[in-house]
């Protein structure tokens, strides 16, 4: 059992999840005389309560700023990685520059004794931040850092203000807590939640008792709404294949647009090719992505040297969101994922299971599985979330064997692509259903088949029909009606090569990743017979069956079709002052064009253009004499995208 355990954290959790699971067995480690590297510490809060922690510090004398982690999992893990980081790097590590504290939140491992129902664990964020503030070994300048619930209490330290935290790396988490947290579509994430309920975070029962979404949920996102409160500057890190990774999109935007105004302009997010526990992995699944370790944890750092030891690394001139086109295996760089150019196409489905740009003329068409809730189709892959069995493994697998041989399933394919198509947004797919019951299940899962035949999975959903107009309401179907019912997938940076296939399976079940319909329209998640349904699926000239894919207006890199210079910007003492730089570029296309200089910080100092150009060369002067000497940037927006150009001019 322990071993089985063990294994299934090597295989599927991060580095520091993975030694946890020891500690859950293994309680004490004892280290050889002389061996021990940190100090055990007891931190005082406000209820005159106390949290355990650990401080690594090379040299106690030494006064330097502090990486605070609070954790849930047990703060003796890092015991275990830290010695070993010259062979794996599971957090921005770096002891000759920081000082770092690892806390066990209250009310887990060693701090059990403080807990206390209900407690606000922010409070204790703050607590600890000013108290490590006021030790010798301490600058007075702390960063937080940490993936998932680690994340989600460094927005609970952020929104208490505690004066000596200076900025915060949350990983693959929203601030908010809310009912898609639990519940996709209307069904609930019953996988997930009963891995929340192992690692002691919350209990089923309460999470089925608000099944559909009532003012307790409205109450409790409303509570949880308070990115206004941010003051310091955060950089948010996601991945494609986490959980929520629409929510930590939108929770950069609202705090983007909402937080203090004096760090609107200094926050940044990267996002990655990522489960939520193999953030920095450069294999995934069954599929490896290059160039896509360590990356959180390289940028990470640099935030750090630069917020927090005044570091003239360049920082302030990363873009504001870099993300990792999977397929072309490339990095991108935009100002906003919300604001890209993107249009949206629409493949409709056909009954000989074709994916085609043109709608059926057939009159009357469909296609029939008979769903058997005893007999589930199993989830195979995706944003699974089980560490504890070791024969989950998430990320994109294969699902011809065990998903596309079953009768419980439509398979609907495109042809081969003739060319690169690069999906880069949500998806959308939207069905036609009648059934004999009164209530089921849709659910769609999306794959990238391989010219070999490999039909990975990239993504899932589920909607349960009783919420197919929404889920603060439950309508019933009447056995053989047809509803129209869309299945909403989340954002994707997808490039399908060029041979590759785009492929929607569409079923009734995705167990034990989303609970299973027992078909009887009785109350949720309580006892009852299950009852096998039939259930039809339309697509013919009256009942248009489609998916909607959104695109980037342009299926190469920004790089190939955008090309940036900077040069004569350089003036060296006593040579003779220069007044005029040259600013190149060239475009492939005619595009809207906006060439600015921005000094460190982002803020834009001078547009030297702005307008429609046809494709060509293009060079722009600009008067140096008005600069001071520093580092500065040339940004280049094209229609909606955007490249940077880093220049130096000495004085």
């Amino acid at each position: 059992m322990i071993a089985n355990s063990v294994k299934a954290y090597i295989s599927h959790m991060c580095y520091i999840e993975i030694i946890t699971i020891v500690f859950l067995f293994i309680p004490t480690i004892v280290f050889p005389q002389g061996s021990k590297f940190y100090t055990e510490i007891q931190i005082p809060v406000r209820d005159s309560q106390s949290l355990a922690a650990d401080l690594y510090a090379n040299h106690q004398s030494i006064a330097k700023p502090v990486i605070l982690i609070q954790t849930p999992y047990n703060k003796n893990s890092y015991r275990l990685v830290i010695p070993h980081l010259g062979v794996m790097q599971p957090f921005p590590y770096d002891s000759s520059r920081y000082n770092y504290v690892i806390v066990d939140w209250r009310g887990f491992y060693a701090s059990s004794s403080a807990a206390v129902a209900g407690y606000d664990r922010g409070l204790d964020g703050y607590d600890v931040v000013e108290w490590i503030a006021s030790q010798a070994w301490c600058n007075g300048k702390i960063g937080t850092w940490g993936p998932s619930a680690l994340g989600q209490i460094q927005y609970l330290t952020a929104k208490h203000q505690p004066p000596h935290l200076i900025c915060a790396v949350p990983l693959v988490k929203d601030f908010q807590t809310k009912y898609s947290d639990y519940y996709y579509g209307g069904a609930l994430r019953k996988e997930h939640i009963e891995t929340l309920e192992r690692l002691g975070f919350l209990t089923v029962q309460a999470i089925t008792s608000h099944p559909s979404y009532t003012p307790f949920w409205k109450a409790l996102e409303a509570l949880n709404a308070f990115e206004d409160r941010f003051t310091i500057p955060m950089l948010l890190i996601g991945g494609w294949f986490d959980h929520y990774p629409d929510d930590v999109l939108r929770a950069f935007d609202d705090i983007r647009n909402n937080s203090a105004p004096q760090v609107r302009n200094q926050h940044k997010i990267v996002f990655g090719p990522w489960l939520h526990s193999e953030i920095d992995h450069g294999t995934q699944g069954e599929l490896s992505y290059p160039n896509a370790e360590n990356i959180g944890n390289d940028l990470a750092l640099r935030f750090f040297d630069y917020y927090l030891n005044g570091a003239k690394n360049g920082y302030p001139l990363e873009p504001v969101m870099q993300y990792y086109q999977m397929g072309e295996n490339v990095w991108r760089h935009v100002d906003s994922w919300r604001s890209r150019n993107v249009k949206t196409e629409k493949y409709y489905l056909h009954n000989n299971g074709n994916l085609r740009m043109e709608r059926s003329e057939d009159s009357e068409s469909f296609s029939e599985i008979i769903y058997d809730p005893r007999n589930p189709s199993p989830s195979v892959g995706g944003a699974r979330f089980n560490p504890f069995d070791p024969s989950v493994i998430p990320g994109p697998l294969d699902q011809r064997l065990l998903v596309e041989s079953r009768n419980d399933v439509l398979i609907y394919s495109t042809q081969p692509f003739d060319d690169d198509y690069e999906l880069s947004g949500p998806i959308t797919v939207n069905l036609f259903l009648s059934s004999d019951r009164t209530d089921t299940d849709v659910t769609v899962r999306l794959c990238d088949v391989y010219p070999d035949g490999r039909s990975m999975i990239m993504m899932d959903g589920i909607k349960r029909m009783r919420f197919r107009d929404g889920v603060d309401k439950e309508v019933f179907m009447f056995p053989g009606n047809i509803y129209s019912v869309s299945v909403e997938l989340q954002n994707i940076a997808l490039t399908l090569l060029k041979g590759h296939v785009l492929r929607i399976i569409v079923g009734s079940a995705d167990y034990p990743r989303f609970d299973r319909n027992l078909n009887n329209g009785g109350m949720l998640y309580s006892s009852g017979d299950t009852l096998v349904a039939t259930n039809r699926f339309y697509h013919d000239k009256n009942y248009a069956a489609s998916v909607d894919l959104t695109l980037s207006y342009k299926t190469t890199t920004v790089d190939a079709d955008i090309e940036l210079h900077v040069f004569d910007l350089y003036d060296i003492y006593p040579q003779p002052v220069r007044t005029t730089g040259f600013i190149s570029f060239s475009l492939s296309n005619t595009a809207a064009v906006e060439l600015s200089i921005n000094d460190i910080v982002g803020r834009s100092l001078v547009t030297l253009i702005s307008g429609p150009l046809a494709s060509g060369s293009y060079t722009s002067r600009i008067d140096v004499s008005r600069f001071i000497g520093g580092i500065y940037m040339a940004k280049l927006r094209v229609d909606g995208r955007v490249k940077y150009e880093p220049f130096i001019l000495l004085k």
